[in-house]
Formats: structure tokens, sequence, C-alpha cells
């Protein structure tokens, strides 16, 4: 979600969401006890799971409608000859969260002796989109083959920008 939801306070939420739901049917609707217990159960664990969700899908869509700009500044980066993990921090600093928060976690990440392969794949882990895993394993190959990364990645950019577009026109 980006956010920092603490499992007691996530808890909390569905309890009092149950409670609540069980008070408001029992004694102002007059449900039966048995339905008001069964829904009140139903909202407080289905209501913060799905508040959650869409938490993290807002972020999500967030994170691919930014990257591929992010992308573009990394391949200026490239190009300009700054270093890739130079290149992914100047995008942590200058992009807007959630790309931005991202993309400083790795540069953070390899200061402290991380590997940049290692650092993007935990974040692909976390993300989990396949626009991020096409990233890392465009590096990760163009590592091993060489070439020209800033060609490749400002592909990626164009291929992800044109996925998004389809996406939206099928929308």
């Amino acid at each position: 979600t980006g956010r920092k939801i603490t499992v007691g306070s996530y808890a909390a939420t569905g309890v009092l969401l149950a409670v609540g739901t069980v008070v408001v049917l029992f004694l102002i609707v007059r449900q039966p006890l048995a339905l008001a217990v069964a829904l009140g159960l139903l909202v407080g664990i289905g209501g913060p799971h799905l508040a959650v969700n869409r938490m993290i899908r807002k972020r999500l869509d967030r994170f691919i409608a930014l990257f591929p700009d992010a992308i573009d500044l990394i391949v200026r980066g490239l190009k300009s000859g700054l270093p890739v993990i130079e290149s992914v921090a100047a995008a942590g600093r200058e992009m807007a969260d959630p790309v931005g928060i991202e993309f400083r976690r790795i540069a953070d990440a390899v200061k402290f002796g991380q590997t940049l392969e290692d650092a993007m794949w935990e974040t692909a882990a976390r993300l989990d989109t396949p626009e991020f895993k096409f990233f890392v394993i465009s590096l990760a190959v163009q590592r091993e083959t060489g070439g020209n990364l800033g060609e490749t990645l400002g592909n990626l950019s164009d291929v992800l920008r044109r996925r998004r577009q389809m996406r939206l026109k099928i929308k």
C-alpha cells in the first residue's frame, strides 16, 4: 500500500467494523442476532481486506503510469555517461512516489553493499508487476550479453507505454 499499516491496526479495524455492524443490525435495524453476527463477521473480515487491496491496486496503477518516465530518466543518465546505479538514484530523486521511493530503496540497498541485481529482484518481488520484472530482466540480460543498455531501456519504455495505451483502449 505504501503506508505503514500494522497487523494490530488492521485487526482492530476489523473488530471495530464487525462490532459496529452487529450493533447497528441487531439494536437499530432489529435483525436477528445470528444474521447480525454473520454479517458483522463478513464486514469485519472483508472490509479491511478490500480496503487494503484497493490501496495496493491504486499504488500499483500510479507506479505503472510513472514507470516509463523513470526508465526514460535512467536512459538519459546512461547516455550522459552516468553509471547504472547513479542513473537509478537520480530517478529515485526526481520521480514522484511510488516510483521514486522504490528507486531510492534500490539505490540505498546498493550503497549498503547489496548487488544491483539483488536489490532489483527484491523490489520486483515486492511490487510483483510484469512491467518491473521486464525492467530487471532487461538489465540482467544486458549485463550478461553487453550492448547498448540505453537503447534497450528506451525500447522497453516504448513497449510499456504501448501496453498501457492498449489496456486503456480495451477498457
